[in-house]
């Protein structure tokens, strides 16, 4: 299944801003020079909201899929740092290559021990309720205008709808590795992918390292 959405983002999103929806007219520079600058009246709301949490989001999947360990086929960080330019591209093969229900192998390295800590998802927590209170002000229905006019608004947002898709799956094998049990837990980041994930991040117990 995540092979097919693999493939299918990019042949859509390529279909989408070539044929369904009108070309590029510089839009997408006007959202990044907003948010690079936090100018939050310079562009609707939710379009605001919706292009930063495409930044939380990767981070999100880093503290999950880095905690990986020479069980999987390839490393996880590659793919980490491309998810923050294309997004679900980037990272969703990883995924669909990945091997679930794998305990990590090896001892936790410097990297994996100083992000297995509170500190990194309160960030994101904290980042990603600012966000939210400030996509609150905006418009839906000027949102969803821009859905259909501007492709960046189009594709970002299929964007985030995959990310959150596929996120509390990671999550749950994160628990089961880490012995964490509870079906409040599944619940949880089932119902809200992002700040349940970011919920059980900052709750969840340390890995225990082959050394440990």
């Amino acid at each position: 299944m995540i092979w097919v959405l693999w493939i299918l983002f990019p042949l859509y999103g390529f279909f989408a801003s070539q044929v369904l929806l009108p070309p590029e007219d510089g839009y997408s520079l006007h959202v990044v020079m907003a948010s690079v600058t936090g100018n939050l009246a310079a562009v609707e709301p939710l379009v605001f909201m919706v292009f930063n949490l495409l930044g939380v989001i990767p981070m999100t999947y880093a503290l999950l899929v880095l905690f990986d360990g020479k069980e999987q086929p390839l490393p996880a960080w590659p793919f980490v740092i491309l998810s923050f330019f294309a997004g679900a591209f980037g990272i969703l093969f990883y995924v669909a290559l990945r091997r679930w229900g794998q305990d990590a192998e090896g001892a936790k390295s410097r990297l994996q021990q100083r992000l297995d800590t509170r500190t990194g998802p309160a960030i994101l927590l904290i980042v990603s309720i600012l966000l939210v209170i400030v996509g609150a002000g905006g418009s839906l229905q000027a949102y969803l205008d821009l859905w259909q006019t501007k492709p960046l608004v189009h594709i970002m947002t299929l964007d985030l709808v995959l990310l959150l898709l596929v996120l509390p799956f990671l999550a749950m094998d994160d628990m089961r590795r880490r012995k964490v049990h509870g079906r409040l837990w599944k619940v949880l980041v089932a119902v809200l992918p992002l700040f349940g994930v970011l919920i059980y991040l900052l709750a969840r117990p340390p890995l225990r390292g082959a050394s440990d």
